[in-house]
């Protein structure tokens, strides 16, 4: 089983709260495990207008939340674009999805020459050989095909439970291990 260019949906019941309620892009996923980013949790603190200025960059027109990629290296920043612009360190996902991470491809956002949607994301998810595979069958994710859409023009809050009815799931409650009152 290959997830890469699939979501997880992180099952209602998630013990760990860095997944809570969790939409993760699989990046990667080979014999050696899996990388992922989470495209659903905003860092509340930080927006993109600080990141730019910290880097010495002019402030584009677009004033995003930046993602909470997962709970690895959150040093490492991600620009994820729906285009197929090539930038020096990108890597196309699909048709009009790409992963960016050199400092290029800002340069071109700060001057507002990216026609695109994009997100900029701080750190990211991963997994050892097998454990993604172990944490399926233990019933903590769910998968479904990517969905652009979903991925860019939908609002954060919104993205968990859209992901699910994109697998049919229209009450998360009937998928829970959870009793509810």
């Amino acid at each position: 089983m290959n997830l890469k260019n699939q979501l997880l949906i992180a099952l209602p019941d998630m013990q760990d709260t860095r997944f809570k309620q969790a939409v993760i892009l699989v990046c990667e996923h080979n014999s050696d495990g899996a990388m992922g980013l989470v495209i659903n949790h905003p860092i509340e603190d930080i927006d993109t207008n600080q990141v730019f200025d910290e880097l010495g960059l002019s402030q584009p027109h677009d004033n995003l939340h930046v993602l909470d990629g997962g709970p690895i290296n959150k040093s490492s920043g991600f620009i994820l674009h729906n285009d197929n612009q090539r930038f020096k360190s990108s890597i196309n996902l699909l048709n009009n999805l790409t992963l960016t991470t050199s400092k290029d491809l800002l340069e071109k956002i700060a001057t507002n020459q990216l026609k695109s949607h994009w997100h900029f994301i701080l750190g990211y998810s991963g997994w050892d050989k097998d454990q993604l595979e172990s944490e399926i069958a233990q019933n903590t994710w769910l998968t479904c095909p990517i969905n652009i859409d979903l991925i860019f023009t939908t609002p954060a809050q919104e993205k968990w439970q859209k992901a699910l009815s994109l697998i049919g799931i229209s009450d998360y409650k009937t998928i829970s291990g959870i009793a509810h009152a």
